[in-house]
């Protein structure tokens, strides 16, 4: 009964651990798109300061840092998986949450975010006056 009962802890901090890291996830791209929204912002709203162009560098670095960070979570996800669905069959249930969700979003927020730091990259360095 004892090894039944750790592997229901198992299970439930599991499950804990993917509503957080669903949970955070979402709040690290709200937080950037906000911030990289104001960055911007704040960057066409001086349009004649000659510098203002490498205050995007910021968003740019930490679009690269958090896209990393999502693309390494996506690889370790995998692992958490599967032994996600080995608990579940251990325990004798039918259903298991589906960390795929979680791994595409990983991977889907991690492909956003190098698209942004292109663009970024573009606005600093490209052809645009400023």
């Amino acid at each position: 009964m004892a090894d039944k009962e750790l592997l229901w802890q198992q299970y439930e901090l599991h499950i804990g651990l993917y509503k957080e890291y669903l949970n955070l996830a979402l709040k690290m791209n709200a937080f950037y798109y906000v911030a990289t929204g104001a960055f911007i912002s704040f960057y066409f709203s001086k349009p004649n300061v000659p510098w203002m162009k490498y205050s995007l560098l910021f968003p740019s670095l930490m679009s690269l840092g958090l896209s990393v960070f999502f693309l390494y979570g996506a690889q370790q996800a995998k692992y958490s998986r599967q032994d996600v669905f080995s608990l579940r069959d251990q325990l004798g249930l039918r259903v298991a949450p589906e960390y795929a969700v979680l791994i595409v979003f990983l991977w889907m927020s991690a492909i956003l975010l190098i698209l942004v730091v292109i663009g970024l990259l573009f606005i600093i360095f490209g052809p645009l006056p400023g």
